[in-house]
């Protein structure tokens, strides 16, 4: 096995796990891999090879995390999207919990802090926590 191969393979090693770490961070290590590939191809050194491979990853590394830190990523809770969405209370529990419908099936709600028990049928939900959904009354428009 030449060098090239060597290199070219470490690279290939180096993508493939890049896709279950999904950082980028392995993508700039394979990238130095690949300058190691470009310099064995030119007969340089093995030293200037591991040289070359070192300096660029770092450098890539670098440019990674200075990408990573001028844009932070911005995760949206998963239950984002029911917040705000009508539930129609099936039957109450007790003075804070009941059983809502919503999307179809029956769900656990607990009352909103400051909220008392009322005749509304329809309730709003204002935050989820797991499989119980924090409810309030729907503001009347």
């Amino acid at each position: 096995m030449t060098a090239t191969s060597f290199w070219l393979i470490l690279a290939a090693l180096m993508i493939d796990c890049e896709i279950f770490t999904t950082t980028f961070y392995l993508l700039a290590i394979a990238l130095g891999f690949l300058i190691a590939a470009i310099a064995a191809s030119l007969n340089l050194s093995i030293a200037m090879q591991i040289g070359l491979s070192g300096l660029f990853a770092l450098l890539a590394v670098f440019g990674v995390r200075q990408w990573k830190i001028k844009h932070p990523r911005v995760d949206t809770p998963i239950d984002a999207d029911d917040i705000g969405q009508r539930v129609e209370i099936e039957s109450w529990i007790d003075e804070q919990h009941a059983r809502v419908k919503y999307r179809g099936s029956y769900w656990n709600a607990v009352l909103a802090p400051n909220t008392e028990q009322t005749d509304h049928s329809y309730w709003t939900i204002t935050a989820r926590h797991g499989a119980v959904l924090e409810i309030s009354p729907q503001s009347l428009k």
